[in-house]
């Protein structure tokens, strides 16, 4: 081979065709450590799972969690969860508030995020200013005006329960925050959109209804699947308003399995974890496909 053919093979080997420059050592270095990060924090939310999992379905586990090697396949833990405790119950009360806590945060979220984008008002930006401040202000600070709300007003309607007043605050402090989350959304939605339904004859409602919310339909699905989450985690809240085990939610229903020596079940506990679970799962599964393809249904044609 001629050394003029041989240089431009070399040159052409060496040639890097990709907009992206090739990783230095450095580079290279900071990729390896990122990925040491990932899979180490990978592992600090798998194991605790894993573990959990496995105290659920192991027969030999008694009152407490023991790390061994014995493992024998048993349901007796989730037998005594549905049959020696009030978790049934306590999965009704959850569901009845994360729905209901859902459907509200989302009902109202909708129209205060569309009126803050789309109008211009006197006290507009006061009342956002208002609204980002009460954020700063931690939701167990008003616990004494709770309790004093709910009494107020369950002398008039005696129909009005805790659980009641447990969903108004939920909802309460979502719409705070969420209003910020759908409003920066929809100022993204171009207003040409409005402008031609206008134009068609639709009014503000219509705009809103047909046009609007479709567009926002993957924003609307993310707010609704943490406004249900929320009541699913929180323990302190109920813990404090609720004070039968009838009404419990399902995280300070399954607390009792842990915080009282006489009747400590600590695998029951990981088996009520682990059903927890299956109602978010599910609730994901059923809005995956607006949260993933949601943003294609709506376009500004150029």
């Amino acid at each position: 081979m001629k050394k003029s053919d041989k240089n431009k093979s070399d040159k052409k080997n060496k040639l890097y065709l990709s907009d992206k420059q090739p990783l230095s050592n450095v580079g290279k270095l900071m990729l390896f450590l990122s990925y040491v990060v990932l899979f180490a924090w990978a592992l600090l939310i798998l194991l605790p799972l894993a573990d959990m999992i496995v105290s659920a379905f192991n027969g030999r586990q008694e009152q407490y969690i023991m790390l061994n090697d014995h493992f024998q396949f048993s349901l007796k833990h989730f037998d005594y969860l549905f049959n020696q405790t009030l978790y049934l119950t306590w999965v009704k009360n959850t569901l009845f508030i994360a729905t209901a806590t859902a459907v509200l945060t989302l009902l109202i979220v909708s129209f205060t995020g569309f009126a803050y984008s789309r109008y211009r008002f006197k006290g507009r930006k006061a009342s956002l200013m208002a609204i980002m401040l009460i954020q700063t202000i931690p939701v167990f600070a008003g616990i004494t005006a709770y309790y004093t709300m709910q009494t107020v007003i369950s002398s008039v309607a005696p129909f009005f329960s805790r659980q009641m007043m447990l969903i108004l605050i939920y909802a309460g402090g979502g719409i705070a925050s969420n209003t910020f989350i759908l409003k920066g959304y929809i100022d993204s939605i171009s207003t040409e959109l409005d402008d031609a339904a206008r134009i068609d004859g639709c009014s503000s409602m219509q705009v809103y209804r047909l046009i609007i919310m479709p567009i926002a339909r993957p924003m609307l699905a993310i707010i609704a699947l943490w406004s249900f989450i929320g009541p699913f985690m929180d323990y302190l809240l109920p813990k404090v308003l609720l004070t039968s085990p009838e009404s419990y939610t399902l995280a300070a229903g399954l607390f009792t399995l842990i915080n009282d020596f006489r009747v400590m079940n600590q695998p029951a506990f990981a088996a009520g974890g682990l059903l927890t679970a299956v109602p978010i799962v599910a609730l994901f599964i059923v809005l995956q496909k607006q949260l993933v393809s949601g943003l294609s249904h709506g376009s500004v044609k150029g």
